[in-house]
């Protein structure tokens, strides 16, 4: 099991015993890369905007959870864990982020790499 998914179903786990409207707060879905070997260049065009909704999305989704970790009682049992897993979340979101980049980047690079000279 990676380290991102440990991770993330840590944060969910511990965030499943909180009482934070973590709900509020819904992870996008990453855009489709496609095959930088075949796909043409209205296709990458069209995953380059749809990367830059992602990214825009996520930083949505990460003020939502700095919201959340806002708005823990100080006094309450939990809020230790909660914010772990708010953490936890937030980091699974950068590291998704970066994963979908470098597909993205590698696409470009072999639809680069067929164009001649």
């Amino acid at each position: 099991m990676s380290r991102m998914l440990s991770a993330t179903l840590l944060a969910l786990s511990l965030f499943a015993l909180s009482s934070a409207a973590i709900a509020d707060c819904a992870l996008p879905a990453g855009p489709i890369i496609p095959d930088g070997n075949v796909a043409s260049e209205d296709e990458l065009v069209s995953a380059q905007k749809a990367m830059k909704m992602y990214q825009e999305s996520l930083l949505d989704y990460r003020a939502c959870l700095d919201e959340q970790s806002l708005a823990l009682d100080p006094e309450a049992e939990t809020t230790e864990e909660e914010r772990v897993a708010i953490l936890a979340l937030f980091n699974s979101s950068v590291e998704a982020e970066e994963r979908v980049a470098n597909e993205f980047n590698q696409a470009v690079r072999a639809y680069k790499a067929r164009q001649p000279q």
